[in-house]
């Protein structure tokens, strides 16, 4: 991820101009506009002590197909999954089927998707009558929910007020864990801005809220110093209900430049197990391959399925 830097102005300016451009950015600072500017008061020096004895692995399947889901018998230690699905019937045949196969899968989620003209991702800027059917779906199961701006220009404006109030109450009366998956990270955690336009929801105002933070990245990702801080923040802010996510492991079935390279991974492995993390998430257990797993297994304890072997591993 790349910012263009600031080019310094040597020319004088006025009185008016110096107090407009402090405004300006003091404003922007307040949206959180400056690029990672929100996390320069938090997360210095922060020791968790003790670190966690072990930390959680966790992975989003957006297809899960029998296929896609043959890559977790290599693992011998157990992971949370979240599957995608458009309604709760779905879903539960799909995690049926999940929980007979694959005994590495502790638990499994419900990742709720709208159909694609109703936004896809049930975002409050999606259609109101689709985040209320697929909440209601979701009422007792753990859930993943998406908090992504809609597809494909299928946005409900209208629908916006709505929708925020309605996932402020359904988020007050769980009492089944929401993951909420946001992003925009360079906002900060608790951003004015995201919060006034319904696409944050903090967990420290909702007790069965977790937030995965997007950390998603390619190539070699953000600064050590910046990634240590974001991360820092976060369990310093929200504790175990802090989970960072870190991308898509590469799968072979497209450029190498969208995934997450393994030593990009191994840094950002390695930099959540100092900051004290205690959950991590992947996108795509479809990419899983020894090496991805050396680096995890390398880098963070992670518990061991007892009596569990792995079944081999593809190069």
């Amino acid at each position: 991820m790349h910012h263009p830097d600031v080019a310094k102005q040597q020319s004088k300016r006025t009185i008016p101009q110096i107090t407009c451009a402090s405004l300006a950015i003091a404003f922007l600072w307040w949206l959180g506009a400056l690029p990672w500017s929100a996390y320069t008061g938090c997360g210095a020096g922060h020791h968790p002590t003790p670190l966690p004895e072990t930390v959680r692995i966790g992975f989003y399947e957006e297809f899960p197909t029998a296929q896609r889901l043959e890559k977790l018998d290599q693992l011998d230690f157990p992971v949370r999954l979240a599957v995608a699905a458009t309604s709760r019937e779905e879903f539960l045949q799909v995690r049926e089927s999940i929980e007979e196969n694959h005994p590495q899968v502790q638990e499994v989620l419900f990742w709720p998707l709208l159909s694609l003209e109703e936004g896809y991702y049930p975002g409050t800027w999606s259609s109101a009558e689709g985040i209320e059917r697929i909440a209601n779906d979701a009422n007792g199961l753990s859930t993943l929910w998406d908090m992504e701006w809609p597809r494909q220009g299928h946005w409900f404006p209208g629908d916006q007020p709505d929708n925020r109030a309605f996932l402020d109450r359904w988020l007050r009366e769980r009492t089944a864990p929401v993951h909420i998956w946001r992003p925009h990270p360079y906002f900060g955690l608790d951003s004015r801005l995201l919060s006034s336009v319904g696409m944050h929801f903090d967990p420290r105002d909702y007790p069965m809220v977790y937030l995965h933070l997007d950390l998603y990245t390619t190539r070699q990702g953000l600064p050590d110093a910046l990634l240590e801080r974001v991360l820092r923040c976060g369990v310093e802010a929200y504790g175990e209900h802090f989970i960072p996510s870190f991308g898509v492991i590469d799968d072979g079935e497209g450029p190498e430049a969208q995934f997450i390279p393994v030593e990009t991974l191994r840094r950002y492995l390695s930099a959540a197990r100092r900051a004290g993390v205690s959950e991590v998430w992947l996108f795509g257990a479809n990419g899983l391959n020894a090496k991805h797993i050396a680096v995890i297994k390398e880098t963070l304890p992670v518990a061991i399925l007892p009596n569990q072997a792995t079944r081999g591993t593809s190069p």
